[in-house]
């Protein structure tokens, strides 16, 4: 749950979603993973892993979906699959 809407009525908590990532290969692949991602409004927070591939997101439902976070990715050429 984002701190800041703890307990405000009216502010939707963000949406944390963990997947695996395909095609992900080197550190630049996670950089460029990461880049991508940090253009996208309503992300909050995010990381990336390569030797394991897999990662995840924290966003804001209001402003984005995971079907966003998922298409800014596959725009980009990697694979994601929704893990939790």
């Amino acid at each position: 749950m984002n701190r800041e809407s703890r307990g405000v009525p009216g502010m939707a908590a963000n949406q944390r979603v963990v997947f695996a990532i395909r095609g992900l290969e080197c550190a630049s692949c996670a950089i460029d993973v990461g880049r991508a991602l940090r253009k996208v409004p309503g992300i909050t927070e995010l990381n990336i892993n390569y030797v394991i591939n897999k990662g995840y997101v924290e966003f804001d439902p209001d402003k984005i979906t995971w079907d966003a976070v998922s298409k800014a990715l596959s725009d980009r050429g990697y694979t994601v699959v929704k893990t939790r």
